[in-house]
């Protein structure tokens, strides 16, 4: 079995466990994930922003600075 394959059923393993929780520990661990992502989010990426994709059926233009 290779590793993706390995890394989808650990996954699908996790998904039915936590279907399986009552709702304030869901609560419970989406706060924790919160607390943790807060700092990265803080975080300022080095150098400019790469631009956003242009919406279906526009054309894409360059962006002017």
């Amino acid at each position: 079995m290779n590793d993706i394959q390995q890394m989808l059923e650990r996954q699908a393993r996790w998904q039915k466990a936590r279907r399986n929780l009552p709702w304030p520990e869901k609560i419970r661990m989406a706060e924790r994930v919160r607390e943790s992502i807060l700092p990265l989010r803080a975080t300022k990426p080095p150098g400019p922003r790469p631009a956003a994709p242009a919406s279906v059926g526009t054309t894409a233009r360059p962006r002017e600075e």
